[in-house]
Order: structure tokens, then sequence, then C-alpha cells
């Protein structure tokens, strides 16, 4: 481990060494070198030490494995890492994505620059499918617009990316991520949770870097919790999520429990929930009542689903 390093990179993986190598590289490229690289594997691996040793084998000292005895899930491999990080800042990387070289630079300037309590930074990525790429997101989120419509809603297309902030993009106080970690009993929706409860903490601000640092590979042939069919897990986050909108939770049936409708207590859900909002209604219909095979056709071209 670095010892006086800027920022920590935590990458939580299983399973993937390949991916995680890739990763890994992209961060200690960084042209911000003051940084360590903390990775969390989250227990026991189906190919013994596949990752560990192919950490290893990268035999740069600012690379730190952890090695966690049992599965915690991401949301809790990512707060070991933050707990035992020494840096004042904390850049997050999923296993699968991977950084523009001056992706800690850019967003390290921001934060320097700015004088409020806790800035977070951000930044616009490259969406990249296996057959094309999309910069996301569209647009900033506006001075008095709260966190949950920002990211949830679909009010100029059915298409994810219109306001999006997603893991790898953000660039954190660690004292900010001590006070609000992420919550490890989800098994989706990780990344909205933390960012709807961090946008209403005191003194926490957000920044733009307006250029894509980070790609953000979609590949629909890996298995992803995205991909999961049952609506449980993303019902059981949203019910009594009280910092969330109703316009946000409206558009969250339409576009997240519709697709995946298979009970009439759950259609009753999706459509009671989203009866007031005349669009989230249109798309939730759509959804529900669309054949299962013509969605999950669809599904990977309009990017509904968030993990």
């Amino acid at each position: 481990m670095s010892p006086n390093p800027i920022a920590s990179v935590v990458i939580p993986t299983r399973n993937r060494p390949n991916l995680v190598i890739r990763a890994i590289k992209s961060a200690l490229a960084q042209t911000l070198s003051a940084i360590d690289v903390i990775v969390v594997i989250d227990g026991p691996e189906q190919n013994g030490n596949a990752t560990a040793d192919a950490v290893a084998a990268i035999n740069d000292r600012r690379v730190t494995t952890i090695q966690l005895p049992f599965s915690v899930g991401g949301s809790e491999a990512r707060n070991v890492g933050i707990r035992i990080s020494k840096a004042e800042f904390i850049a997050l990387l999923d296993d699968d994505d991977e950084w523009s070289p001056n992706k800690l630079s850019r967003q390290f300037e921001l934060v320097k620059q700015s004088t409020g309590r806790f800035m977070v930074a951000t930044c616009r990525l490259i969406a990249r499918r296996p057959a094309s790429d999309e910069i996301w997101p569209a647009r900033q989120i506006g001075p008095f617009e709260s966190m949950s419509e920002y990211l949830l809603c679909r009010e100029n297309s059915i298409r994810q990316g219109e306001g999006f902030i997603q893991t790898s993009t953000l660039f954190v106080p660690r004292d900010l991520l001590l006070e609000i970690p992420f919550n490890p009993a989800l098994s989706r929706h990780q990344d909205w949770d933390w960012l709807i409860r961090a946008s209403v903490h005191p003194g926490v601000e957000f920044v733009w870097a307006w250029e894509p640092l980070v790609v953000y590979h979609i590949d629909t042939a890996r298995k992803s919790i995205s991909g999961d069919p049952a609506p449980s897990a993303s019902e059981s986050w949203i019910i009594g999520n009280r910092l969330v909108t109703p316009k946000a939770r409206a558009y969250f049936y339409a576009t997240q429990i519709a697709a995946r409708c298979k009970t009439p207590a759950t259609f009753w859900n999706v459509f009671r929930n989203t009866l007031r909002h005349p669009r989230a209604f249109l798309i939730a219909m759509g959804l529900a009542l669309t054949p299962r095979s013509l969605v999950n056709f669809l599904r990977p071209r309009s990017v509904l689903n968030h993990a």
C-alpha cells in the first residue's frame, strides 16, 4: 500500500480475474500517481485463488488484496475497502469497468477547487456494448432537482442515460463514505441508494467533469444481478423509501418492475404506483403487457434495468 496516497481506488470483485486485471491496470495508469488500489475479493472463489494470483502477478506496491473469508456482497465489500483505506478520497471502480488515464487527476482538481464540506465528483462515461458506444448522461442534475428524479425519471426517452451516475464515476471524500456507507442489505440498486441518501446529507455537493472518463461495459452475455427476472429485490428497495419522490417512484415501477411482472399482485403494484403519472403509466403498461420474449430481446437495447 502506498504510504501517502491522495486517493484509494476500491475494487470489489469475485470470480472475474481477467476483468479485474483490466480495471486495476486502468487505475495504475492514472496521471495522478499518488494512489493505492484496494482489491476486495468477496469470499471464496470457484477457481481457488485465481483472482489473488492474478493480482499478485501485477507486482505493484500500490496494490493491496483483501480476501474475505465469506461473501458479503458488493456493498459491504466496498465498505471493507473504504474502512481500511488511509487516503483522503475514495475512487470507486467496478471490476468490469475501466478509466481514462486522467480520470482521477481531473476529479481531484475539481474537488480541491470547491469549498463545500463534502464535494463528490462524478463524470460522464462511455456506455459500451459489444456493437456500439454511447455517452451518458445527456444532462447534469438541475439545481433544485431531487436525486431520485434525476436518476429514475425518463422524461425524454425510455432509454437509460438521460440522467445517470454510476459507481465507477465517483470520487468521494472518505469521511463521507464512513458517515454514509453502502447498504450491505441490498443486492440491487446499490449506487442509486447511496446517491439518493448522500444527496440529502448536510454539506454534500456534486461536481461534474463533463467529459467521458469511464468506460462502462454493458455485456449482455455476462451474468449480472441486473438480469435477475424476479422483481422482489427491486420492490423491497422501493417500498418505504421516503427519499424517493412519488414521480421517481412511478418511473421506477415503470422501468424496473413492470417488465418483470409475473403475478397479479405485482401488476397491481405497478398499476397503482404509475397511474398518476401518465408517461410512466404508458411505459409501465407497455412493458407489463409485452410478451416476455420481446422484453428480453429489447432489454439490452433500451437498457431498462440497472443494478
